[in-house]
């Protein structure tokens, strides 16, 4: 093969971004970037330098063996570029370029080991498990995770093998959501923590008729319901749900649910039935439903 620059891909379509809202909030000297302008690039460079090892031209499979080990790692790098203000990856923007020199004065230092430890491949999970087991202050620590949300930035692209490119599914402003209600925050706090390793936005209530307020107003994708809720019961707000055209992932835990006939449960709206203390891979498998059936649409 002959010895050649690696072009980009030949078209890359960008979903729902505005370049002239998001380019205004620049920090003065710093580039504005594309992460998948720069992902192109990488995918054809790494697919010349197969090709060459190989001896001829690998094609699709060589782009998808870079998508396949190098995609998450790629984007968390200029996910950390961006709020350092290295980079303005404008994919990545959600007026949080150069965050970390903006913000957390009161605990920069704690803001800078978490960073340190996402740039490392660390999950928010592993975050807040390092947390507790050093003692830190585990509330600041959550304060913090949220602020950077590393899991607003994920973005997902699939390759389009019919003409080698990327196809843009950009999460960062309509992430599926989950409406977690229960009185008890440890398991609240738990929940999240599992939701968004999911990648799910994650909106909170504790009380039955706080669930029912939020729920008239806006569109979630997976509902997970205690049962016994002060105010209004968990099977209430199923049932509401119900009779509004949701029938899909309404989760029903609780420590009560031998007081209730199964069929009693399902005839009010609930899809799934957890009993506390609930399976968290169960919960798992839940949710990657949830984002599998989005998918599909």
């Amino acid at each position: 093969m002959s010895e050649r620059e690696p072009r980009p891909l030949a078209r890359i379509r960008y979903r729902g971004h505005r370049t002239s809202i998001r380019r205004k909030n620049v920090p003065a000297g710093v580039k504005v970037k594309s992460i998948f302008e720069e992902a192109g690039i990488e995918a054809f460079r790494h697919k010349w330098i197969e090709s060459e090892k190989a001896g001829y031209d690998m094609g699709d499979a060589a782009i998808e063996d870079w998508h396949r080990r190098f995609w998450h790692k790629f984007v968390r790098e200029r996910w950390i570029q961006h709020i350092r203000g290295e980079v303005y990856w404008f994919e990545l923007d959600n007026d949080d370029c150069a965050l970390l020199n903006r913000e957390f004065k009161e605990c920069r230092e704690l803001a800078a080991r978490i960073v340190e430890k996402l740039e490392n491949g660390g999950e928010n999970l592993d975050i807040i498990q390092w947390a507790v087991d050093e003692g830190r202050e585990v509330d600041r620590v959550l304060a913090i995770l949220n602020r950077l949300d590393l899991n607003a930035h994920r973005l997902a692209s699939q390759l389009d093998y019919s003409g080698s490119e990327f196809a843009l599914s950009i999460r960062t402003r309509h992430r599926p959501r989950a409406l977690v209600v229960d009185d008890d925050p440890d398991v609240r706090m738990l929940l999240r923590a599992l939701l968004e390793y999911e990648n799910l936005e994650v909106v909170e209530a504790v009380t039955g008729e706080e669930a029912m307020d939020i729920v008239q107003s806006r569109r979630f994708d997976l509902f997970i319901l205690d049962l016994r809720l002060p105010k209004r019961h968990g099977a209430e707000i199923a049932y509401y749900l119900r009779r509004h055209g949701v029938h899909r992932f309404i989760v029903a835990i609780g420590s009560s649910l031998d007081d209730w006939h199964e069929c009693d449960l399902y005839d009010c709206g609930f899809t799934h039935l957890l009993r506390k203390p609930f399976s968290l891979d169960r919960m798992t498998e839940i949710a990657r439903d949830v984002l599998q059936s989005l998918a599909g649409k």
